[in-house]
């Protein structure tokens, strides 16, 4: 008798009438996406960024009166001063002249101490700063949302965040700005001391102390004893005017962390 070609959707497989105990295949889902707002410490990161910025505040606080009381501006160079060439044609009265090679060692000396009482502090809160900038790069945007607080909170504390940053970034200028002055009165005063070089008695000085001198501040004021590139947060006009108006973008922001990425890479 032929066989029934319906058999087939009735029978397991194996032929007719043959039973085989199949264990049953469990269901699988595809995993759910993590939308959670809240990081492994439980803070949403828009408070985690305005916590930051009142730590870099209360830091801040004692770095822009040690600005106020370096007094930088006092020792920026006269126009041509360090220039022999036109010292040389036109007679320049340079008030920062110490009138002698041992008071413009000791001068040297004091603006590098000015120099260093700046740019250690700074480093610690241009890497904070670094920090709160990255972060507030990645996780807020106009999509960033918050389970605990309002729209209307949420977009006060943008304000704030941002608030935060520029005014982060106008207090690294003007220590950067204050590091420019000394780098450029530094180097005025060797110059002046070259022409106590072979001068003989009290104020003789050799070529290779002089040498020495300006080799060893140049290590300094290129940013390579603290490892630190301070002069990508000069200001310039357009930086000032951003400043000014509060003109951000988020490509901007992702512009100006492309800079810092290279402001504590080691150069030595």
């Amino acid at each position: 008798m032929p066989s029934n070609p319906f058999d087939a959707f009735f029978e397991p497989p194996g032929g007719p009438g043959e039973k085989k105990d199949q264990p049953e295949r469990e269901k699988t889902y595809p995993p759910l996406e993590d939308h959670s707002v809240f990081p492994e410490n439980g803070k949403e990161s828009l408070d985690e960024i305005l916590e930051k910025n009142m730590a870099f505040e209360r830091s801040a606080a004692s770095l822009s009166k040690l600005l106020s009381h370096t007094n930088a501006v006092d020792h920026e160079p006269v126009a041509f001063a360090g220039n022999t060439l036109v010292q040389y044609l036109i007679e320049i009265h340079d008030p920062h002249d110490q009138g002698s090679m041992r008071q413009e060692k000791a001068y040297h000396h004091f603006l590098e101490n000015k120099f260093r009482s700046i740019i250690v502090p700074m480093l610690e809160l241009a890497k904070l700063h670094s920090e709160i900038a990255h972060q507030f790069n990645e996780d807020v945007d106009e999509h960033y949302y918050s389970v605990e607080k309002t729209d209307v909170q949420v977009k006060s504390d943008k304000e704030l965040a941002l608030d935060g940053l520029l005014f982060q970034r106008k207090l690294l200028g003007n220590a950067a700005r204050d590091l420019n002055i000394l780098t450029r009165a530094l180097e005025v005063c060797e110059v002046r001391l070259k022409k106590y070089i072979d001068a003989g008695g009290d104020n003789n000085i050799s070529s290779s102390e002089q040498a020495l001198i300006a080799k060893n501040r140049e290590y300094l004021t290129a940013g390579l004893e603290h490892q630190f590139d301070y002069g990508l947060f000069t200001l310039n006009l357009l930086d000032e005017a951003a400043l000014t108006f509060r003109f951000f973008t988020k490509q901007t922001l992702s512009q100006y962390l492309q800079r810092l990425e290279s402001a504590f890479r080691n150069k030595a």
